[in-house]
């Protein structure tokens, strides 16, 4: 289904799906995010892992390989085009909100990088690094769109507010399922049928 995504921009406390979780949400994608960013960060090591299980994570999520774009880039302008995640077309006065799909899920967005000599770009850090530092700052800024058919996009925006720097469709539940992928030992959150416990 396209819609146009406007109109879906709300709280997380709004999903009947996150509300139960809302605070065990923050604690691991803002307060203790795995990014540098993040006042109180933890790293992949502190879960116990030697790195982040990309795999698992869009496995779980059911995010296809040909529909994940990490790119060490400056703009994702064309690329978000490709895979239908642009929500405005037109400038100025021409400029009007443009129906995408909400049911594929899907993920593009840049990552930090530098580039020496000829030399092709190098990473700072790993996609799924990458992906969580995004969730963090669409969390943290507010930039979520909740959908009736229980996905998500979760939206960054560059600093300026001039260039978007992330977009995904996801289910609403893979934020809970991504806690359970890295914190495999439950050494920081504990998840009940009920509930939650941080």
């Amino acid at each position: 289904m396209k819609v146009e995504v406007q109109g879906f921009k709300q709280s997380l406390t709004a999903s009947e799906i996150l509300s139960p979780y809302l605070g065990t949400i923050w604690e691991f994608y803002v307060s203790h995010a795995i990014c540098k960013s993040a006042g109180q960060r933890r790293t992949a090591s502190d879960y116990g892992l030697k790195q982040l299980p990309l795999s698992k994570m869009l496995e779980t999520a059911e995010v296809d390989s040909d529909k994940i774009k990490v790119l060490p880039a400056n703009s994702i302008n064309k690329t978000l085009a490709m895979n239908d995640l642009v929500t405005v077309s037109g400038k100025g006065m021409e400029k009007k909100n443009q129906a995408i799909d909400i049911d594929t899920t899907r993920i593009v967005c840049l990552t930090p990088f530098s580039i020496s000599d000829e030399e092709p770009p190098s990473p700072h850090i790993g996609d799924a690094e990458s992906i969580l530092a995004h969730i963090r700052n669409a969390l943290a800024h507010g930039n979520t769109y909740l959908f009736a058919n229980g996905n998500m996009m979760l939206e960054d925006i560059s600093v300026d507010g001039k260039t978007i720097t992330a977009r995904m469709i996801l289910h609403q539940k893979t934020l809970i399922d991504w806690i359970k992928i890295i914190d495999k030992d439950s050494k920081f959150y504990h998840f009940e049928e009920a509930g939650e416990e941080a």
